[in-house]
């Protein structure tokens, strides 16, 4: 009889005691279906006992390599505060000191110091809560996740550290978890669908061009050194990169400029000499710059001559040589059909930062079929004939078509449609301020029969110049 009373009070004293302490753990949904780029949820719990928490502080890790962090939500009542917070590139290591395990949250937490070592697989965050209103007690918070391609997800989120006060500001002891970690099982897709779009007018040549992906360096800039890979741009202007680069990747994209085109010779003509004369002349009765719609892009653009800082009126002067026949290799980048790269060329993320004149070209990678779009232009080409035009890149950001990833400067995805990213390019006119009598001068210049197109071309340009009153002396050339 008293064995048996001895029994029942060792299983009452157990009981009350594991009552009397507070237990952590973490659960995820969705468990099935899972493939790379999805994005799932991340619960903590918190099952109190007898215990009576009023201050909640949690340390956890996890696989920076499997898992992309996107946001927390809180979940205890009103009257509440929280705090969230993480470190990049930690590891976690549990103390085994006086026997204690890992599950023993606050015994860890009473070791010194925290087991706490620089890993770049690795990411270290906390949870906080105070709570006025009543104890804290069952879900704490929700964090969502994305799913990164690792291949094995084993024990990729872990709970490290915890301490909590209760209401009469003591600290609760034990606090323990069960199992205390994480793992994923079955994730599908593990490769990444990453395609870059160039939006490009009809009738241009994008096969001409490829695109290449490049690091990002641990100051995250882009490390334009080498390369991770480089696709040929097909007819639609789309390449696509599957197995480069995976889910959660920040890469550098970059559209390549290209050599030896003839279609390159074509590139400058007398429309963006007369646009570079204008941005230079055309000025309000202050002397401000009045032509240029979007100064910046523009200026950058036009700026081509060597040896210079900025868009000036050499820009404006060695364009009007080059269509003149006069050779400006040594003056300036101007494009040709020559083997020489002696050009600029500029290439970014479809944006407002492009219109606006400061191109970006970071982007990561946050699903496993993605597409972005990308924009560039020949330095030189003020009229955008061979160039992505801006008023088409408005137009696209306007209606929302066309998508870029979230990266660290925080661009917002959006919706994009499917169809080519080449469109029609009405070229604008140099406009000369000539009557209509001149232009039909013009015509009979540019009309008139001759063995030789490029023949054709000079004689339209001096014909429009000299009219205009704006041509020097004809070069020797001539």
């Amino acid at each position: 009889m008293i064995k048996k009373l001895l029994t029942l009070l060792g299983i009452l004293v157990i009981s009350i005691a594991s009552n009397a302490q507070l237990t952590i753990n973490q659960s995820v949904t969705p468990t099935t279906g899972l493939k790379v780029g999805d994005t799932i949820s991340v619960k903590y719990t918190v099952a109190r006992g007898t215990t009576t928490p009023r201050y909640f502080w949690l340390r956890y890790q996890f696989n920076n390599k499997a898992l992309a962090y996107v946001s927390t939500t809180f979940s205890q009542g009103t009257s509440v505060q929280t705090y969230y917070t993480g470190w990049t590139s930690y590891k976690f290591t549990a103390s085994t000191a006086n026997s204690i395990t890992a599950k023993d949250l606050y015994a860890q937490y009473l070791i010194s110091p925290w087991g706490y070592a620089t890993n770049a697989d690795w990411n270290v965050g906390q949870l906080t809560v105070q709570r006025t209103d009543a104890s804290i007690n069952g879900d704490i918070a929700t964090q969502k996740y994305t799913i990164k391609d690792l291949g094995v997800y084993t024990d990729i989120h872990k709970l490290d550290i915890s301490y909590s006060i209760d209401a009469a500001s003591a600290y609760i002891t034990p606090i323990t978890t069960d199992p205390g970690t994480m793992s994923l099982s079955n994730v599908t897709g593990n490769t990444s669908q990453f395609k870059v779009r160039v939006l490009f007018p009809t009738g241009y040549g994008i096969t001409n061009h490829s695109v290449s992906l490049f690091p990002i360096k641990s100051d995250g800039t882009v490390n334009w050194t080498t390369a991770i890979a480089t696709k040929q741009l097909d007819a639609s202007g789309e390449a696509t990169f599957t197995t480069e680069v995976k889910v959660g990747d920040s890469v550098g994209v970059h559209v390549n400029g290209t050599l030896a085109k003839s279609f390159m010779k074509n590139i400058v003509t007398v429309s963006d000499a007369y646009k570079a004369f204008l941005g230079i002349s055309q000025v309000d009765i202050t002397g401000a710059p009045t032509y240029f719609t979007r100064p910046t892009l523009q200026k950058n653009i036009g700026f081509i001559t060597k040896d210079k800082t900025t868009f000036s009126e050499s820009d404006s002067y060695n364009m009007f040589a080059y269509v003149m026949g006069i050779d400006v290799f040594t003056k300036a980048y101007i494009p040709t059909d020559s083997t020489v790269a002696n050009y600029k060329w500029y290439s970014g993320l479809l944006n407002q930062s492009w219109l606006d004149g400061t191109p970006t070209n970071k982007t990561k990678i946050t699903s496993s079929n993605q597409a972005i779009d990308m924009v560039y232009a020949w330095g030189g080409d003020l009229d955008w004939s061979h160039s992505s035009d801006p008023t088409e890149i408005a137009s696209r950001i306007a209606s929302g078509n066309y998508a870029n990833s979230i990266n660290p400067i925080g661009q917002t995805i959006k919706t994009f449609a499917t169809q080519t990213m080449a469109y029609t390019s009405i070229v604008e006119e140099a406009k000369l301020g000539l009557v209509s009598t001149i232009f039909s001068s013009i015509s009979t210049w540019a009309n008139r029969k001759s063995t030789s197109a490029s023949s054709r071309i000079e004689g339209l340009i001096m014909a429009t110049l000299l009219v205009s009153g704006l041509a020097p002396p004809i070069p020797s050339t001539w």
